[in-house]
């Protein structure tokens, strides 16, 4: 899955209808609600949106009809295959009905423009994990961790040893255990923190 880089912004006129498009990256529906509030245009009566977080999504057509607005600015959310992420639709109307199709197109078309002008990210998953090494392996720790890119927290020293906190690409979990237990002869744990 990916992620939205950073805000992006995509404003049209079709057929006198003022399209205007912001997207941006939300870890929460509390997040997502935020942005949704404070992106949909003032004043306007037609202010549609979708976003997915997790398992979480959700899209409304804000009074267009049924189907016209968030189900075509979800598909550009998953297009792009995103999560965390959201997207509102502000529609001006301008005199011209566009019908079902015409709605379906600019809603979700200024979406995708949006999405495009924002750049997309891979979502990288991590956890942390406790580490405890004897004395004398506690440098080869630090440097396995800058090795692998990990970051550290939480540092303790107790009567064992060293106590090392850090936070690493869940992918690479198993290579990562399975090197702290050469490098220390067996003697080194690591446990996943909840």
């Amino acid at each position: 899955m990916n992620r939205l880089s950073r805000i992006g912004r995509c404003e049209q006129t079709i057929r006198n209808s003022r399209f205007i498009g912001v997207c941006g990256p939300a870890d929460d529906e509390a997040a997502a609600k935020a942005f949704i509030e404070q992106h949909g245009a003032p004043g306007c009566r037609h202010v549609c949106f979708a976003f997915r977080c997790g398992d979480i999504v959700r899209f409304d057509d804000a009074g267009e009809p049924g189907g016209t607005a968030g189900r075509p600015i979800l598909a550009a959310l998953e297009h792009w295959k995103l999560d965390r992420s959201v997207a509102v639709v502000s529609r001006f109307f301008g005199g011209v009905k566009l019908g079902t199709g015409g709605l379906a197109r600019a809603y979700g078309g200024t979406a995708m423009e949006a999405i495009a002008d924002a750049g997309t990210e891979p979502i990288i998953e991590t956890c942390r994990l406790e580490c405890r090494v004897p004395f004398d392996s506690a440098g080869d720790l630090h440097l396995l961790v800058e090795r692998v890119g990990a970051a550290k927290f939480e540092e303790r020293w107790d009567e064992n040893g060293l106590r090392l906190v850090v936070e690493i690409e869940r992918q690479g979990v198993g290579a990562f255990v399975e090197e702290l237990t050469g490098i220390t002869r067996g003697e080194g744990l690591a446990k996943e923190l909840g």
